[in-house]
């Protein structure tokens, strides 16, 4: 049931760590005091909401993205006011991806998230902190079949991608990606190729 509203709460998934811990096969279950702290904490959260501002197609959008070996995040904002947050963590088979590839995955997943936004705001920024992500998306070269799929995804949609080193501070998504939630429900690839053939063949 918190997960319906996570979007709203940073740090979500920190604060959820004793309870997901608790799902695992190889967990032995108890509920101690972790487990008391953090349901505590949620309540605490939900009844202290931060402020979080309208979606307005009229303003300039960024989403600021990041991805790390334990999961992907990304800060949906408008003129330095945050709209919602996004998170998913990586399957086995991702975390052995390589950075640039668990980086171009989180542009990939972070756009899909937000294409309820996107799909009336078109023109929008997407800031990363690795470098090497500008030459992929903005250069057209040779790369890993699972990458050009990527890019594939990425063509219906019109964005400037933006480097911005640092850490925590700099970039706040970078901290957040550390603490991703459990695993939501992710479209396969059938779907997503379907979903871009469908965007091509009706553009007027």
């Amino acid at each position: 049931m918190t997960q319906c509203v996570s979007r709203y709460i940073e740090s979500y998934s920190t604060i959820t760590e004793p309870l997901r811990k608790l799902t695992r096969n190889s967990q032995k279950w108890h509920w101690g005091r972790d487990q008391n702290k953090a349901i505590n904490k949620l309540k605490e959260k939900h009844t202290h909401v931060g402020n979080m501002a309208y979606f307005d197609p009229r303003k300039e959008t960024e989403i600021l993205v990041d991805a790390l070996p334990c999961g992907l995040r990304a800060i949906f904002t408008q003129q330095g006011e945050i709209v919602c947050y996004a998170s998913s963590a990586l399957t086995d088979v991702e975390t052995r991806y390589s950075q640039t590839e668990r980086e171009m995955l989180a542009v990939v997943y972070d756009v899909e998230k937000f294409h309820m936004y996107l799909y009336i705001s078109p023109d929008f920024t997407v800031t990363t902190d690795h470098k090497p992500l500008l030459g992929i998306i903005r250069i057209i070269k040779p790369c890993s079949a699972r990458i050009e799929r990527w890019r594939l995804c990425l063509m219906p949609h019109q964005f400037k991608l933006i480097y911005r080193p640092g850490k925590d501070e700099a970039n706040p998504a970078d901290y957040l990606s550390r603490h991703p939630p459990a695993k939501p429900t992710r479209d396969n690839e059938s779907e997503r190729y379907i979903r871009y053939i469908a965007n091509t063949c009706f553009i007027p």
